[in-house]
């Protein structure tokens, strides 16, 4: 599918969804009448009127979605799947070698959790995972979002369940230019240590660079290793990456590889099915998302092998 076929089935997503909110409007008022006459009028009761319009409203909005789904489901997931090969995986060619592209899948729970590096929460999910690389460093990435169940009671007492986002954002590995023998942790402080399984394996490491301290919290099983690794210039490159992405980052040295958990609260390679196709901005917003892997790579100079030494 090209880029005008792309746009076609947009508007007729469009036209569609358009007619089922005219239905759905119709629909409402039409119940709202109905209740009225048939009810409503024979009592003088403002609340009830109130409470009975509500519920039929939320009762509409569900019919409503039900119709969407069945409608333009099929189309709107088209149209996602059509979105990522016209766009996203083009531009992922022109930058990286060696590409593979799921946009429907990510890391498993349980690869996550084998990292040990963030709590899965009772909620996880992960996709567009890409694989390829840069500059002949291999990576992998996908976004995830990490949420946590919580019951709170309201002031009446009664309970009620809450979703709390604790991770939205993306995981990427990367070669590593330095071998090393045991794991290091570097987390922005704004990582909660209930969320980082190290923090209760691992002893908290101090460097030298009392900025960094404020900024970050490290764990290791060795304080030799994280002294090797984190060198002061490469604190001082983790320090103005995360100053330039302004949120919270993790660094995870596990295995030979560096793990980078940036937390920024978004969903990458993305486009709203009811937003108009701009090809200028769509390809601004991909090349920013694309950025966030290149700009790890070239900040942090993993492509030199310098130091590389064996384990």
């Amino acid at each position: 599918m090209g880029i005008e076929e792309l746009k076609q089935l947009q508007l007729q997503i469009i036209r569609k969804n358009k007619t089922c909110n005219i239905i759905g409007v119709l629909l409402f008022i039409f119940s709202s009448l109905v209740l009225w006459v048939n009810y409503l009028s024979k009592y003088n009761l403002i609340e009830l009127t109130i409470m009975a319009i509500l519920i039929d409203l939320v009762f509409c909005v569900i019919i409503m979605a039900f119709v969407k789904s069945r409608v333009n489901g099929k189309n709107i997931r088209t149209f996602y799947k059509e979105f990522k090969n016209v766009f996203v995986l083009s531009s992922l060619q022109n930058v990286f070698d060696n590409i593979t592209y799921y946009p429907t899948k990510g890391f498993s729970r349980e690869f996550v959790k084998s990292i040990g590096m963030i709590d899965t929460g009772d909620s996880f999910n992960s996709n567009d995972y890409i694989s390829g690389k840069y500059k002949n460093i291999s990576f992998e990435q996908a976004d995830m979002h990490i949420q946590e169940e919580h019951e709170e009671e309201d002031k009446d007492g009664k309970k009620e369940t809450v979703w709390e986002t604790t991770f939205l954002g993306r995981l990427m590995i990367f070669d590593f230019n330095k071998s090393f023998k045991s794991d290091i942790q570097v987390a922005s402080r704004y990582f909660s240590a209930e969320s980082l399984p190290w923090s209760k394996r691992f002893s908290r490491v101090r460097m030298e660079d009392i900025e960094f301290n404020n900024s970050f919290n490290v764990f290791a099983e060795s304080e030799h290793e994280a002294f090797y690794i984190l060198t002061p210039q490469f604190m001082e490159k983790i320090k103005d990456i995360t100053k330039k992405l302004g949120c919270s980052v993790m660094f995870c040295f596990v295995k030979n590889k560096l793990h980078i958990a940036v937390n920024n609260y978004e969903d990458s390679f993305e486009h709203n099915v009811f937003k108009k196709i701009d090809e200028k901005k769509i390809q601004e917003n991909i090349t920013r998302d694309i950025k966030l892997i290149t700009n790890f790579v070239d900040e942090l100079s993993l492509d030199n092998n310098l130091f590389r030494r064996e384990v």
